[in-house]
């Protein structure tokens, strides 16, 4: 049987400030308004008979894959959560151990676009080489891309990797017809990874073997998997090209020839998405006038462009961002000047998705002495019974009906009731409705920041 790897490791530094620790880019509606990177990937697969999607991510998005299959109907997945990231050959060594012996398995990353029929076509090509070697996806080149490792081949077969070329070489590799791009997507039967593992990667193979001897028991029941933290960061960080690919000796390679994008900067996504007369991707309340060539997204302002070319204007609830298209995937360079002041803006967006809802800051920070919050709970979900040593919290319900604990007293509120929650006081809020809860929630304290929680009972297991 065939399994289905999804790998949606990273946090997307490229396309901040849409792509955050906290929510990154393949779990957004990047490529398209109805569903997200990630479910996009799931779907490709529909036609493909298989018998599990087994989803590696970060742990702290578990609930959001989760959350995001349900949306799609898929119930025969597996989520495995790392506690950080090491690298595609410890998921795809996670995922051989996870699946039965004798399973295929298919790997996809979780941020590409392609025509889903001829991957499909692709796939089932590939199938018929699976007893002779690792079938790796090269993509044939439209240009001579220099930010592609590519794949030397000979007809079907690998004859090795190569690293990202300068312009002369990938200009070479064009025009020979014997490079492809290297699309990091891999087909092959459980037994022949796991010989090559054993022999090429034995400290990975044991030390993940380790990490899922303890992350629990049962686990080939189980759908979803939290990875044992402490065995987890002895395994090495390596790419599969390197820790197996580049000793593998029966390789084969299909090509594929159709539409394919890896979104991975924000000229990239510009370059895919459909465009108006001015070859401008334009998303949001926008208004232009002489402006060509350039990306402009606003999340929930009116933005007005004049006289610009080729530029990247992103506005979010909490950040501005404009850079020269053919830059903007410096933006990482911002990315880790703010991680070093410790900023919120690349950790957690304005509006912040939890497992049983959401929240948006609407005024205040954590020092201010006040803070205004716009919260959504999901209908059959609560909040967690909680306390806070340093603020006390006034909650007027706009829509949907909620059963409120404070202290030890129950109140059912519905839209244009309030309530009041003493400091130190115990509380909690529940979705009794069919509809979503929103609530205005002001916090007045010296302090405010979320780490001013004391959970008492949490249905998601955090503390």
């Amino acid at each position: 049987m065939l399994n289905i790897v999804i790998m949606c490791g990273g946090n997307g530094t490229r396309l901040w400030p849409l792509s955050r620790e906290k929510l990154p880019k393949q779990f957004l509606n990047l490529t398209q308004k109805e569903y997200t990177m990630f479910q996009l990937t799931c779907l490709r697969v529909e036609n493909l008979e298989y018998k599990n999607l087994i989803i590696i991510c970060n742990e702290q998005h578990m609930f959001i894959a989760k959350q995001q299959l349900e949306e799609l109907g898929i119930d025969n997945y597996k989520i495995v959560g790392e506690p950080f990231g090491k690298n595609t050959c410890a998921a795809i060594t996670t995922a051989c151990l996870l699946s039965d012996p004798t399973d295929n398995l298919l790997v996809m990353s979780s941020d590409h676009m392609w025509n889903d029929k001829k991957f499909t076509e692709s796939v089932n090509k590939g199938l018929s080489f699976i007893d002779n070697g690792i079938v790796v996806f090269g993509i044939k080149p439209t240009y001579p891309e220099t930010g592609y490792g590519y794949l030397h081949i000979k007809d079907n077969d690998l004859i090795k990797f190569v690293e990202k070329p300068d312009k002369e070489t990938a200009e070479t590799y064009f025009k020979n017809g014997n490079h492809l791009w290297n699309s990091g997507n891999f087909l092959f039967s459980n037994e022949i990874m796991t010989n090559e593992l054993k022999k090429n990667a034995t400290d990975i193979y044991n030390s993940v073997l380790i990490t899922i001897n303890h992350s629990g028991n049962n686990l080939l029941q189980k759908k979803e998997i939290l990875l044992n933290k402490d065995y987890f960061s002895n395994v090495k960080d390596e790419s599969i090209d390197y820790a197996v690919m580049e000793y593998h000796k029966t390789g084969k390679v299909i090509m594929y020839d159709g539409l394919w994008s890896d979104i991975g900067s924000f000229k990239s996504l510009h370059d895919f998405l459909p465009k108006d007369n001015n070859n401008n991707v334009i998303d949001g309340d926008i208004k232009c006038i002489d402006t060509t060539n350039s990306l402009i997204k606003s999340e929930n302002k009116l933005v007005t462009t004049l006289g610009i070319n080729n530029l990247i204007i992103v506005d979010t609830r909490d950040t501005l961002f404009i850079a020269d298209k053919e830059r903007s995937q410096d933006v990482k360079l911002f990315v880790k000047e703010l991680k070093d002041e410790n900023r919120c803006e690349t950790k957690i967006h304005a509006k912040a998705y939890r497992p049983w809802g959401w929240y948006i800051n609407i005024d205040g920070d954590d020092h201010s002495g006040s803070k205004v919050k716009r919260i959504g709970v999901y209908p059959g979900k609560r909040l967690s019974l909680q306390s806070h040593n340093q603020r006390s919290e006034h909650w007027v319900i706009v829509k949907g009906q909620a059963k409120v604990q404070v202290g030890q007293d129950f109140h059912i509120l519905h839209p244009n009731q309030s309530i009041y929650i003493p400091i130190s006081v115990l509380h909690r809020m529940e979705n009794i409705g069919k509809e979503m809860v929103e609530f205005i929630e002001t916090q007045i304290g010296d302090y405010l920041g979320e780490d001013d929680i004391i959970r008492y009972e949490d249905d998601f297991g955090r503390v």
